[in-house]
């Protein structure tokens, strides 16, 4: 995966405080995606990353800092892979191109991310628990997705029903059930774009 689209940075530079954001942030999403974040305790957070409770505090003020703080690093980082697969795309490429683009760099982020894509990208995302800026990140990725769709859909590439919302939120559940369960994310990918008709959109431009 690029450094640059990591959740949390990775570097041999980084400082022992750093790593231990990072582990504590792997947590999280671990916990969220597993539990939600109702059924997720600092407890929990902190046995995982082999911390003692007190020391999350050192880094994040309350629990729901820290779930903000992950929700946010994986939105920006799931919109990461949107914005490079999309600028791959030739400006002149047709709608199913574009979605097919989407839908590959969507399989890669769960596949790269896998527990924070589960966390920021479920149906449930935990809106209370987040902050404006991580509610500002989801909008702007789902907003972006459901535009994609509708352009497909006004392209009559898909059917015009169901709403471009609902037929967003089932692209998401595709792709993130089967990705996690293990499947390789291009074919994911290729298998999702059979079945909506999109003839393989956006494999020529997928990232190396």
């Amino acid at each position: 995966m690029r450094d640059d689209i990591r959740p949390v940075a990775e570097s041999g530079q980084e400082s022992k405080g750093g790593r231990t954001r990072k582990r504590l942030l792997d947590a999280t999403a671990a916990e969220v995606a597993r539990c939600g974040v109702a059924g997720t305790s600092i407890n929990a957070i902190a046995a995982a990353a082999g911390l003692k409770t007190g020391s999350i505090y050192f880094h994040f003020e309350s629990k729901d800092r820290l779930v903000e703080a992950m929700l946010e690093e994986g939105l920006l980082a799931s919109l990461a892979y949107l914005d490079a697969a999309l600028a791959a795309v030739p400006d002149q490429a047709d709608a199913a191109t574009r979605l097919g683009a989407a839908i590959r760099a969507h399989a890669t982020a769960v596949h790269e991310l896998s527990n924070y894509t589960v966390a920021v990208l479920a149906p449930t995302f935990p809106s209370d628990s987040a902050g404006t800026a991580a509610r500002k990140l989801r909008r702007s990725y789902v907003s972006r997705w459901t535009q994609l769709v509708r352009d497909a859909q006004s392209a009559g590439i898909l059917a015009p029903q169901p709403d471009a919302r609902l037929l967003r939120d089932l692209i998401f559940g595709a792709l993130n059930a089967v990705s996690l369960a293990g499947r390789p994310s291009d074919d994911t990918a290729d298998a999702l774009q059979a079945l909506l008709g999109l003839a393989g959109g956006g494999r020529s431009h997928k990232r190396t």
